[in-house]
C-alpha cells in the first residue's frame, strides 16, 4: 500500500485498530472478484499491484488470500483458492501468519523504527453483493494520520538537518503503549494493543500511533548531527481513526547565555613532561580460513526399477565435482546427499580427511527408515583437522516416501570440532533439514522444529567457548520460515549471529517473514505470486546456508570476509550451487 504525503513535514503517523464470523456452513463455490473502494482521508492512501487482502466467508472461519493486478482508489482482487460460501468480512494487508485465526482475532505488529513503508491496516465493509458471490468492500483506514511539521527556527537546531524524531506518549505520568503487537477485528477495526513500547523512531515516514486520547502528552525529541531539542505538547480533541491531523511542533528557543568576567589568569606552574599515551590495544587478525557447503545430488539413478534421479550428475559427474573441489582452496566442506557415488567424491580429493560416510539408499527406503544421514564432512589436511565427531538425528520429521522422503533415512545434523593450523579450534555443525512444501503445515512444523533443536543444541555447546558454524542445506527461506521465533529467538540472547549472504548483498537486513520470496535466476517452478526473480544470482536467497554465531566471552571471534553462490564455476554439475564463505578469526 503506498501512502503520499506532501509536506516538508519530519513524520507521517498512522494509528491502529479488530470481528466476529458467523458459524462456518458448507456451501457450494462461489465467485473469486471482490471490488475494493478506500476511503480517501486526506493522505492519498491507494491500492497497489502487489497489494494482497485476506477475507473470510460466512462458509468458513478460515480467511483467503485475494490478490491485485492494478492500482488505484478502486481495484478488483481475485481469490488465490477456491472459496465457498458469501464473502462477510476483509481487511488488509493479508498475512500469511493470520491464515488461521478467526476474523476477530487477527495479529498485527506495530513496528518502533519506522520505514518508508510502514503498512496501512485497514478493515473492509461490505456495500454490496450479487449472485454469483461477487460482492465490494469499502476499505477503511484503522488508524488516523497525524502529520508533524517542526519549526525550528531560534532553537538549537535553526539551520541544521535534522536527522531522527522521536515521539513517547504519556497519560497522566504512565506510559501508553503505541508499538508492539496487536489484536485486531475485520469486522469494525476494533483493536488492542498487547505489549511494546510508548516510543517510536520516525523521519518522514508512515507510522503506526494507535491508543491516543484527548489529555495524552506527546514529547518529540528532534535531533541532528550535533544537538537535540525537546517539546511537548498536548492533544486537545480526540483522535479519531480514519481522520487527518497536522500537528506543529514548535521547539523552545535556544537559551541565551550570559558571558561570564574573566578571571585573573594564576601564575603557570612548571610544566612537567606529558607520560607517553598507551596506544588502545586493537586484536589483530590471527589468520583466515574458508568454508563451503555442498549438496552434491548423490541419490542413485534407480532403485531397483524405479528411476528417483534420472537427471543427477551420476559417476562421472560426481568425479568432475571431486576433481573441481580439488582445485578450489576450501579448508573444509559439508556435503548434503553424498549417497551412492561418495567413492567418485573422494576420487580427487586425496588431501582430504572425510568423516564418517554411513552410506547409500537402497529399495529398503521403500518400507522402512534407513541408517544413513546423506552427509559428509572433509577437511583440507595441510591446514586444518577435525576430531568429537557426534551424529544427532532429529526428533520431528515429515513426509513419507511420495512427500520429500524425509522419513525414508535419518536426517539430523553433525558436530565437529574443527582445529586450524595454529591449534584454534572452532565448533561445525553440518546439516541436511526437513524439505519444504507450501501445502499443509506438516513439513512447515517439522522445519521449525528442527530449527529450534539447532538453536537448542548451540546453546548447550556454548560453554566450550569457542565459535561456531552452522551449514548445510536447510531448505528453508526467510521468507517462508519464522526464524525469529524458532531459531534467533530461540538462542541465548548474548549469542551473535549472522548469515553472510545478508550481510553482503542485504547491508544485513533481514527478508520479512511471510513476504515474497528472493529467488536467483536460474530458479525453476517460480510463481509470480509468491516469488520475486533476482537478476544478480549472488543477491537470491537459496536453501543452502552457513551462518556463523560468537560467544562474547569466547577468546576466539570469528568474521565473514566474502560470500559466494559459485554459480559459474559449479553450473551443470548438480542441482544445487556450493556456497563459500572466507572468514578471519581474531584472538582477545
Amino acid at each position: 500500500m503506498n501512502t503520499k504525503t506532501i509536506l516538508a513535514a519530519l513524520a507521517v503517523l498512522s494509528l491502529g485498530i479488530a470481528c466476529t464470523p458467523s458459524e462456518p456452513e458448507v456451501e457450494e463455490t462461489v465467485s473469486q472478484k471482490i471490488t475494493a473502494t478506500v476511503v480517501d482521508n486526506g493522505s492519498s492512501v491507494k491500492w497497489a499491484k502487489t497489494d494482497v487482502i485476506g477475507v473470510y466467508t460466512d462458509a468458513s472461519e478460515n480467511n483467503v488470500k485475494y490478490t491485485t493486478a492494478s492500482a488505484g482508489t478502486s481495484v478488483s482482487f481475485t481469490a488465490a483458492t477456491e472459496v465457498t460460501g458469501t464473502p462477510a468480512y476483509a481487511y488488509y494487508p493479508y498475512s500469511a501468519a493470520n491464515s488461521s485465526n478467526k476474523a476477530t482475532g487477527l495479529a498485527g505488529e506495530l513496528a518502533q523504527d519506522q520505514t518508508a513503508g510502514a503498512v496501512n491496516y485497514m478493515y473492509g465493509v461490505q456495500t454490496g453483493s450479487n449472485s454469483d458471490g461477487d460482492a465490494s468492500f469499502e476499505f477503511r483506514p484503522m488508524f488516523a494520520d497525524v502529520v508533524f511539521t517542526v519549526e525550528a527556527a531560534g532553537s538549537v537546531l535553526e539551520g541544521q538537518e535534522i536527522v531522527s524524531l522521536t515521539c513517547k506518549v504519556t497519560r497522566n505520568g504512565a506510559d501508553v503503549p503505541v508499538v508492539g503487537s496487536f489484536t485486531y477485528s475485520a469486522a469494525d477495526g476494533s483493536y488492542s494493543v498487547q505489549s511494546g513500547s510508548a516510543e517510536f523512531t520516525t523521519l518522514s515516514k508512515a507510522v503506526i500511533f494507535p491508543a491516543v486520547k484527548a489529555g495524552d502528552l506527546l514529547t518529540v525529541t528532534a535531533k541532528s548531527a550535533e544537538a537535540e531539542a525537546v517539546a511537548e505538547l498536548t492533544v486537545e480533541g480526540e483522535v479519531v481513526a480514519g481522520g487527518y491531523y497536522p500537528v506543529t511542533v514548535v521547539l523552545p528557543e535556544a537559551p541565551v547565555v550570559e558571558p561570564e568576567e574573566p578571571e585573573t589568569p594564576e601564575e603557570p606552574e612548571t610544566p612537567v613532561e606529558p607520560e607517553t599515551p598507551v596506544e588502545p590495544e586493537t586484536p589483530a587478525v590471527a589468520g583466515t580460513f574458508t568454508a563451503a557447503t555442498y549438496n552434491v545430488d548423490g541419490l542413485p539413478k534407480k532403485i531397483s526399477f524405479f528411476t528417483i534421479n534420472g537427471d543427477g550428475p551420476g559417476s562421472d559427474g560426481t568425479k568432475s565435482i571431486s576433481s573441481k573441489i580439488a582445485s578450489d582452496n576450501w579448508d573444509f566442506v559439508g556435503f548434503s546427499e553424498d549417497f551412492a557415488y561418495h567413492t567418485e567424491l573422494t576420487s580427487s580429493l586425496s588431501a582430504f580427511t572425510f568423516g564418517t560416510y554411513r552410506g547409500n539408499i537402497s529399495s529398503k527406503a521403500l518400507t522402512s527408515t534407513i541408517d544413513t544421514d546423506g552427509l559428509g564432512f572433509a577437511a583440507r589436511n595441510a591446514t586444518c583437522s577435525f576430531s568429537n565427531e557426534n551424529i544427532v538425528k532429529f526428533t520431528s520429521s515429515s513426509g513419507g516416501l511420495t512427500s520429500g522422503a524425509n522419513t525414508c533415512i535419518k536426517k539430523g545434523f553433525r558436530h565437529y570440532v574443527m582445529t586450524l593450523a595454529d591449534g584454534t579450534e572452532i565448533d561445525v555443525l553440518i546439516t541436511h533439514m526437513n524439505t519444504y512444501s507450501s501445502s499443509g503445515s506438516g513439513h512447515i512444523n517439522a522445519q521449525h522444529a528442527q530449527l529450534k533443536q539447532i538453536a537448542q543444541y548451540v546453546n548447550s555447546i556454548r560453554g566450550n567457548q569457542r565459535p561456531i558454524i552452522i551449514m548445510g542445506d536447510t531448505n528453508c527461506r526467510y521468507t517462508r520460515h519464522d526464524f525469529q521465533t524458532y531459531f534467533w529467538g530461540v538462542l541465548d540472547s548474548d549469542l551473535v549471529a549472522v548469515d553472510p549472504w545478508v550481510e553482503f548483498q542485504w547491508n544485513g537486513v533481514y527478508p520479512e517473514y511471510g513476504t515474497k520470496s528472493l529467488m536467483v535466476s536460474d530458479a525453476t517452478g517460480t510463481n509470480s505470486s509468491t516469488d520475486i526473480i533476482c537478476e544478480n544470482t549472488q543477491k537470491g536467497e537459496v536453501v543452502d546456508k552457513i551462518i556463523y554465531i560468537n560467544n562474547p566471552d569466547a577468546p576466539v571471534q570469528i568474521e565473514a570476509n566474502s560470500y559466494l553462490r559459485d554459480y559459474d564455476g559449479y553450473n551443470g554439475l548438480a542441482d544445487h550451487m556450493p556456497i563459500v564463505v572466507e572468514f578471519s578469526y581474531y584472538k582477545k
